[in-house]
């Protein structure tokens, strides 16, 4: 980290948001690598000393319509805590203040110059170190975890530098990207080549889809970053509306279900249960963070499995199941609006659509097959790739951050 805190060019305000970018940043790849747990406190932390005035006041005064959708669903799913079997609304309250602090934190890493340049040279620092700390983790047999965990289960431990990659792989996107617009595409290609490797590992199925789509978006994004972008969005908030009704006929039809590895074939198995519970409430849901205390059974290669095992692996099943149709439309309408402010801001930028554009299909995929919503690390770790976006976003400054970023790491 010395390269952003001491480079000439950075010219770091000394700010007690700087120190807490620079902290993160820097304690970001083991938290990361033992599987992102630390991730919401230190988003937190961040976001708390980005504070400002001036940010709250830009913030008040320029409200896109997509973060009014977000905090709409955001309190549409606490006040679904009101019928929800669970009594305490303690899932409410901690997604509340990661949404809120997070954003706080992605407006900060790109509010001014200075805070891009050492948002982006501090990103950089990160991605190299959590690759090295995954590939050691990939290679070695995991010697890091387990000896964190050692009467674990090794599975059990594999999800932990399974997180990591999902934290990598948010990170990917704009670094590559930052690499290409600055002229240094083998950098690039480079960086993309460590997304693919880690995507592999790990015995996850779902990160090596999420990437394959990413690295489809990425390429698309370069040709057409305005319709890149709008299908991106487009698709993820039509996939939210339309889950519970397409679900049963992909997870019925036995043949594609037969042809899945074993994972995703009892995600099928979860699936079919949900969209016929969802059935029964359809409007409002079950409640906030319902899923958990489902207690039903479903079989499952010839065994009673439960129905739900904590949450249903599918994000827009899950918002449907425990928020209803209200939830579901304020969910699609955060994107869909979401993809229209971005449309309109980088329509002219290929490298900052190629990265916005994969990084919401490589976390959209992730979202509906694999992690619950409101699990606190997997929303610091979509918040960090939007603040790391935003350290290279602004059209006019994309090309020379990137070029600034590429020379810190040089020297």
């Amino acid at each position: 980290m010395q390269f952003a805190m001491h480079h000439p060019s950075l010219h770091i305000p000394p700010r007690a948001d700087s120190a807490a970018r620079l902290f993160l940043f820097a304690t970001l790849p083991a938290a990361a690598a033992a599987g992102a747990h630390g991730l919401p406190a230190l988003l937190a932390l961040a976001g708390l000393l980005s504070l400002r005035p001036s940010l709250l006041r830009q913030a008040i005064d320029n409200v896109p319509i997509y973060v009014v959708f977000l905090f709409l669903f955001v309190t549409w799913a606490a006040i679904a805590s009101l019928w929800s079997p669970v009594a305490a609304p303690t899932q409410a309250i901690k997604l509340i203040l990661t949404l809120t602090l997070g954003l706080m934190f992605v407006a900060a890493a790109g509010a001014e110059p200075g805070a891009r340049r050492l948002t982006r040279a501090a990103s950089i620092a990160a991605f190299t170190v959590l690759c090295a700390l995954l590939a050691l983790e990939a290679s070695a047999g995991l010697p890091l975890n387990r000896s964190a965990n050692p009467d674990a289960i090794y599975w059990v431990v594999e999800r932990n530098p399974a997180r990591g990659a999902v934290v990598l792989l948010g990170l990917v996107w704009p670094l590559a990207a930052g690499a290409f617009v600055s002229g240094r595409p083998r950098l690039g290609l480079a960086t993309l080549a460590a997304g693919g490797y880690f995507a592999f590992q790990f015995d996850q199925h779902a990160n090596t889809a999420a990437f394959g789509l990413g690295l489809a978006g990425f390429a698309f994004a370069y040709l057409a970053p305005r319709a890149a972008l709008l299908l991106s969005s487009f698709g993820l908030a039509a996939w939210m509306l339309a889950a519970p009704f397409l679900t049963p006929l992909l997870a019925g039809n036995q043949d594609l279900v037969g042809a899945l590895p074993e994972s995703l074939a009892h995600r099928a198995s979860i699936w079919s249960y949900v969209c016929e519970r969802i059935a029964e409430r359809p409007w409002l849901g079950h409640g906030m963070d319902a899923s958990r205390t489902v207690t039903d059974t479903i079989i499952f290669n010839g065994q009673a499995v439960k129905a739900i095992p904590l949450h249903p692996h599918s994000g827009s099943l899950q918002i449907w199941y425990e928020n209803g149709l209200v939830g579901a439309l304020l969910a699609a309408g955060a994107l869909a609006f979401g993809g229209i402010k971005l449309a309109s801001m980088f329509a002219n930028n290929r490298a900052a659509s190629a990265a916005c554009s994969a990084v919401l299909l490589t976390y959209g995929v992730l979202a509906n097959v694999s992690f619950g919503v409101w699990q606190e690390w997997w929303n610091a770790a979509m918040l960090l790739a939007a603040a790391v976006i935003a350290g290279f976003a602004p059209p006019s400054d994309y090309g020379a951050g990137a070029s600034h970023a590429a020379k810190a790491v040089r020297r």
